[in-house]
Parts: structure tokens; sequence; C-alpha cells
């Protein structure tokens, strides 16, 4: 584990869902943290980064340095011959990125990205929906990002069950399409193949977030028209301003499905249809909740509201690794995703309409998921 932050707790509470991976050691800047990390997990404490990569049991790293460390602390972990999982981004700079995902295949080794909700139930059954034509042909698809106005809420007092803040200067400059677009446009990605082209615009609505403190605030705010290669369009609206509203609909002929909240693993999913009514078409004011797939497995119980099983696509890249396969969120998929956040976060500079320079092979479901009846 490369960095020990506020997010690190996630992963510590999740690790013990998977006993194939092993926690062989911490490393972090603040020497404190890693030793906290040592002492509730039982593992070693690194002096470095170069002294971790020297360790042979170390096979693959969790990358969770601040996003602008992503790109170099990756760099010399797969020049050491490591599988990365890093947390989003694979960089901030896509050509940096694409850099990451041409050196990794030069070393024969994974590098896979978070976010890992593809992998969870509530993604899982509403692809299954999708390709079962629940709703009939999707062609369009809203999806709301926005998460209040975080700038008004005690932010200094989120402190997580290891005791670290929450990294509210680093949230506020990062951005929140960078920390909070990647969790629909995976589902998106995976659901409906390579993006073609963005439109999207961005601003900063609030400049002094934390008044006293110097912040340099990313943008706040962003609305994208997202046109997938197969004719789906998308869109999506990332923000912390508006209310709270993380729902994701999408739009058959037949009906919509809707998800309340893809950051959470077992989201509530409703299928709502269409019917005639005095010659007017009309969608059911109350939908038929959808069972998840996947069972009743087992859930960890955190502070904040994303529950979900922060540890399932390290365990899904583990298994690829034993099998000699490629991960479900491989390399070239988290790259595509990766070019369509910062097409997003940056558009006044990269322009708009921005055209997609990435691909992926198409991806296949959680074998639970294909396997379960309709």
């Amino acid at each position: 584990m490369l960095g020990c932050g506020y997010v690190a707790n996630m992963y510590r509470l999740t690790l013990p869902l998977h006993p194939e991976l092993a926690l062989v050691g911490a490393c972090d800047s603040d020497p404190a943290r890693a030793r906290k990390m040592a002492e509730l997990t039982g593992c070693r404490v690194y002096e470095s980064l170069e002294q971790m990569l020297a360790d042979a049991r170390v096979e693959m790293v969790l990358n969770l340095t601040n996003p602008r460390a992503h790109y170099e602390t990756t760099r010399q972990c797969l020049e050491a011959g490591k599988h990365v999982y890093t947390e989003k981004p694979l960089a901030l700079d896509i050509e940096q990125a694409k850099q990451l995902v041409a050196l990794a295949r030069e070393k024969n080794v994974q590098i896979s990205s978070a976010p890992c909700t593809l992998l969870n139930e509530a993604a899982q059954t509403t692809w299954k929906a999708l390709r079962d034509k629940v709703v009939g042909d999707v062609r369009l698809v809203y999806a709301e990002m926005d998460d209040g106005m975080v700038h008004k809420m005690p932010v200094q007092k989120w402190i997580n069950e290891a005791g670290v803040p929450w990294p509210y200067v680093d949230e506020f400059e990062t951005g929140c399409t960078i920390e909070h677009a990647g969790y629909v446009l995976t589902w998106l990605c995976a659901f409906f193949g390579p993006a073609e082209s963005i439109t999207a615009d961005a601003a900063c609505l609030v400049v002094d977030k934390v008044p006293g403190e110097r912040v340099e605030s990313a943008d706040d705010f962003t609305v994208a028209f997202v046109r997938f290669a197969n004719g789906v369009i998308a869109r999506l609206t990332c923000g912390v301003y508006a209310p709270v509203d993380h729902a994701l609909r999408f739009f058959g002929e037949d009906g919509v499905l809707e998800v309340a909240d893809p950051r959470r693993d077992r989201s509530p999913i409703r299928h709502r249809r269409y019917v005639t009514i005095r010659r007017a078409r009309k969608l059911m004011p109350v939908g038929r909740k959808l069972p998840l797939l996947g069972g009743k497995r087992k859930q960890v119980k955190y502070r904040g509201s994303q529950q979900r099983d922060f540890c399932s696509a390290i365990a899904e890249m583990a298994a690829a690794i034993e099998a000699e396969r490629t991960c479900r969120l491989s390399a070239e998929f988290c790259l595509h995703v990766n070019e369509m956040v910062l097409a997003i976060h940056d558009a006044r500079r990269m322009g708009t309409p921005y055209r997609m320079t990435t691909t992926f092979s198409p991806i296949e479901p959680m074998p639970w998921a294909e396997e379960a009846n309709t």
C-alpha cells in the first residue's frame, strides 16, 4: 500500500473480504500514517518507495497517493516490474497516462485503475437488464453526480476510523469531475463500448471554498454530452453545488431503468415501464424494484456514504494475473475512461467537441451475473 491517507482506510476495512490478498507492507510520505496502517493490519512499514519496490514479496502495488503523484509513483512501480492498481485517475495528463499503459505492456505487467464499482451487484444487475432488453433498446442516458454544497459542510471534522482527516484541500483542488465522473463513465463504457466524442463545458461556481485557507479550486461544475460509437447518447453532470443527486437513468423504447446511486454496491434499481392511457404514452409513476444479482454478499460498514467493496477490483486483477488473462478493468479500458474524464474536466483547454483518441476491447460481465436467470 503506497499512501495511507483517508481512502486507505476503506481498502483496509474491505481487504478481509478477500483472503487471497495479503498486505505485505505500507509506505507513506508521512511515516506516522504508515506506522498506523501497520499497527491496524500487522503489515510491515517501508521507509521509502524504493525499499518497497526492492522487496521481492511485493507482487502488486496499491497506489493511493495524491492524484498529482500518480504518474511518477506508478511509473516507478512499473519500472520495478510490479503490477499496479491505482486510485483514479491513471494520470492527470492523457499523454502521461498513455505512457504508463505502454510501459506496463513493455514490462509485461498489468495496470488498472479505480473505481471498482463496475464489478458490484448494482452495476452487474443493470448490465444484465440492458443485455436482456428489459426496457428495450436504450438510446439515451442521464447521469447526475451532484454532491451538494460540500464547501458549506463541516469538512474539517470528517475523520475516518483510522484517525485520518478528509483531505478537503486536495479534493477541491483536484476537482469533482476527476474525483466522481469515473463512477458513471466506467459503467457506460462497459455497457455501450468506447466513446466517440465529448462536448463539455466547465465552471468554478465557488472560488473561496475554505475561508482563511489558500485553495486553488478547480472547476466545480461540469456538463458533458457524450456520444458513444454505438449511437447511445449520455448527458453527465458533475458538481458540488446543486443538492445531492446520484441518479443514473437509462431510457429505452419500452421503459426506464433507474439506479439510485452507482457508487453504492447494493444501490436500489427500478424498472418503470410505459403504458398507454387515453391514447397518450406515459411512464408508470412507480417502478418495479429489480432483485440484485450476486446474492447476499458480505458488506463492511464504515464512515461515509460510499458503501462498497474497495478491494473487489484488486481481487479481480489478482485472479486475472493468476489465470494469465487481462483483468476486466484493463489498462486500455482505464485509459479510455481517464481520457473521457480529462476531456470533461479540462474542456475549456482541451477544446470541444473533443474527439477520443483511445479505445478498448469489449469487457465481459462477471461470471455470476452472466449465468444468472433473466
